[in-house]
């Protein structure tokens, strides 16, 4: 009998059907990595959306936090060395602490002036100097003057002649006036140079009385009288920039304002609201004292309108 032919049987079919089975076992194994990968990026995006917003809260609350502090305020005594009024000014002024305060205590007030909301806005000012001067200023110079040393940086210098031959309260009451007048000055805007100098001193005294009121101190006198130059006119000044503010609260703040970026003639008659010629007609026949109640402009425009229709005016 013959032997029964063997044939051997393939194993490839069989591996291929390993294969195929150890694939599909380990395809499940191999779908987690996509959704890995995918929850990885998500957790990436909150996390940077996270420090985003953090780091937005931080930046406004320490604009907030600079805005509260307002400005640094340091104080320089460049007068000679061992001289007598060097010594007075640090006596007085330095060692006390008392020219930060009176700065400080000015620009308060005049800030309260002009900036009574957000929608007024403010002179980039960082950091004010004051500084004792060595020597005497200029005659045109009111005891003291202020330039910009660098953008947001002030520097106030003061006349010796404040402190030299002068008792203490005086000197004190001197140097805190014409500091009131120099941040005055700081804060205005005057229409990049093209407002007339009438206003801009006009509005200088004001702005110094308004502080010197807030202080508790006696309010200083207008320098520029409000009297009629030719009968038909009269003359800018912190009179009657107190008396258009008694007639329209935020008078002042609008007017600096609109002094912002450029100078107009129609700048005094858009922050009243009305022709300022009528205001200024019946300013001239009613000039109330820098201090105390005005009395009712009104009833001082009523009596003045034919006045103002001859040609009343309001001279820059």
């Amino acid at each position: 009998m013959e032997a029964p032919l063997l044939v051997p049987v393939s194993t490839v079919p069989a591996a291929s059907s390993c294969v195929d089975i150890i694939t599909a076992d380990a395809a499940p194994s191999s779908r987690p990595a996509p959704s890995s990968s995918s929850s990885s990026v998500s957790t990436q995006s909150i996390v940077l959306r996270l420090a985003v917003v953090i780091t937005v809260a931080c930046a406004s609350l320490s604009a907030q936090h600079e805005a509260a502090k307002g400005f640094a305020v340091a104080v320089a005594n460049d007068a000679p060395r061992g001289s007598a009024v060097a010594r007075r000014f640090d006596l007085l002024f330095v060692s006390n602490g008392r020219a930060e305060r009176a700065l400080l205590h000015a620009s308060r007030g005049v800030e309260r002036a002009l900036f009574p909301d957000p929608s007024f806005p403010r002179r980039q000012v960082r950091r004010v100097t004051v500084r004792m001067s060595g020597h005497n200023l200029t005659a045109g110079a009111v005891g003291a003057t202020v330039h910009a040393a660098a953008p947001g940086e002030y520097v106030v210098s003061l006349s010796p002649g404040l402190v030299a031959s002068t008792s203490a309260d005086s000197a004190a009451d001197a140097v805190a006036a014409v500091l009131r007048r120099a941040v005055a000055r700081m804060w205005l805007w005057d229409g990049r140079g093209a407002a007339p100098a009438r206003v801009t001193e006009s509005m200088v005294e004001y702005l110094a009385s308004v502080a010197a009121a807030g202080d508790g101190a006696e309010a200083e006198a207008a320098a520029t009288p409000l009297s009629a130059e030719d009968g038909h006119g009269c003359s800018m000044s912190a009179r009657l920039l107190r008396h258009l503010e008694a007639r329209r609260e935020g008078f002042v703040a609008r007017l600096n304002r609109a002094m912002k970026d450029r100078w107009s003639d129609a700048a005094v008659d858009a922050a009243l609201g009305a022709p300022a010629r009528l205001a200024c007609a019946a300013a001239t026949t009613t000039t109330p004292p820098l201090t105390g109640q005005d009395d009712d402009p009104t009833a001082a425009l009523a009596g003045s309108t034919s006045d103002a229709a001859r040609g009343s005016s309001v001279e820059m």
